[in-house]
């Protein structure tokens, strides 16, 4: 008894300086677990301010243009924290390739109103094929193409094109401020490094070109075909459509072995041959008719919609 008696008080004294020592360890926290932002990367509901020194477009971007001038401070925005800026399209933008954004505000330069007059939104992309890609999905069918950048489109909502790798927005606030002039000057004073888009001059002049567009993935519903530029003729009456994939050597071989793959295991009937150091293949299936591949070193066409095999002279030289 006396023994029982001398554990309990033992334990009645103890057990209050554990649960004191327990109580002091759990107030030394590791803040990155509490305050996910000095974890991760920090930013406001607007976006970050710009720092002096940027690497990208950011540091090029034009803060005064003739006849306008900026508007407060430049907003950027990241993989993060995009969707705050475009609060359910920011997944789209990211499975696109987007790298960064930023956003900048504009005035007439005679203005003395107290909110901008246009908001220019310089997206980077990974690549010219990205940005491109982005252009074409975002501006629609029924766009009116402008001369601006290496390309670019009008629509109700402002003016968008693609300059290397930066796929940009300029739209107005409100009134009717002048859109192309603005967008012309922008785009000329946009000096951010940008790479060569030389795909375009890839695709032959077989007619009057109808429409380009950018496919992703799953052209046609071959896996194979992705990252597609699709250009769309009318050549003597008749609708033809080139689908151009562009890359490196390691690309194009890679896209090679998977047509061939493609065409073993398929039940569809095709021919092969080799010709100025290019594959040429007359492919017959019952959905798409007769149609033609041809593989460079650093280009794939798949041609579409053509009469016969004399369409292949815009693709291999004769003599």
């Amino acid at each position: 008894m006396g023994v029982s008696f001398f554990l309990r008080a033992i334990l009645i004294l103890v057990l209050p300086c554990i649960a004191a020592v327990i109580y002091i360890k759990g107030q030394k926290y590791d803040p990155a677990l509490i305050d996910f932002k000095s974890a991760a990367n920090t930013s406001s509901g607007s976006g970050q301010a710009i720092p002096a020194k940027q690497q990208g477009p950011t540091s090029s971007l034009p803060s005064d243009i003739e006849g306008f001038k900026q508007f407060g401070k430049i907003r950027e925005f990241n993989k993060d924290n995009l969707f705050e800026h475009v609060n359910g399209h920011a997944e789209y933008f990211i499975s696109a390739g987007f790298q960064k954004l930023s956003v900048i505000e504009y005035v007439s330069s005679t203005s003395r109103s107290e909110k901008p007059e246009l908001q220019a939104e310089v997206y980077e992309m990974g690549s010219g094929l990205q940005a491109f890609g982005v252009l074409v999905d975002e501006s629609g069918a029924k766009a009116e193409a402008v001369n601006i950048g290496a390309m670019g489109f009008k629509t109700s909502g402002g003016i968008s094109f693609f300059k290397g790798k930066y796929y940009v927005k300029i739209a107005p606030y409100s009134g009717k401020p002048p859109l192309m002039l603005f967008a012309s000057r922008f785009e000329k004073k946009l000096t951010a490094a940008s790479e060569e888009f030389s795909a375009f001059s890839k695709l032959p002049a077989i007619g009057k070109t109808i429409a380009t567009r950018f496919v992703k993935e799953g052209y046609r519903g071959l896996d194979f075909f992705k990252n597609v530029i699709e250009r769309e003729y009318n050549v003597d009456g008749r609708t033809v459509q080139i689908a151009l994939i562009s890359g490196k050597d390691k690309e194009i071989k890679d896209f090679g072995a998977a047509l061939n793959s493609y065409l073993q295991k398929s039940a569809v009937s095709f021919e092969k041959e080799n010709k100025q150091n290019k594959e040429i293949y007359k492919i017959s299936d019952k959905y798409e008719g007769d149609w033609f591949v041809v593989v460079e070193k650093t280009a794939a066409f798949g041609i579409f919609g053509a009469p016969d095999a004399s369409i292949l002279r815009y693709f291999i030289k004769e003599g």
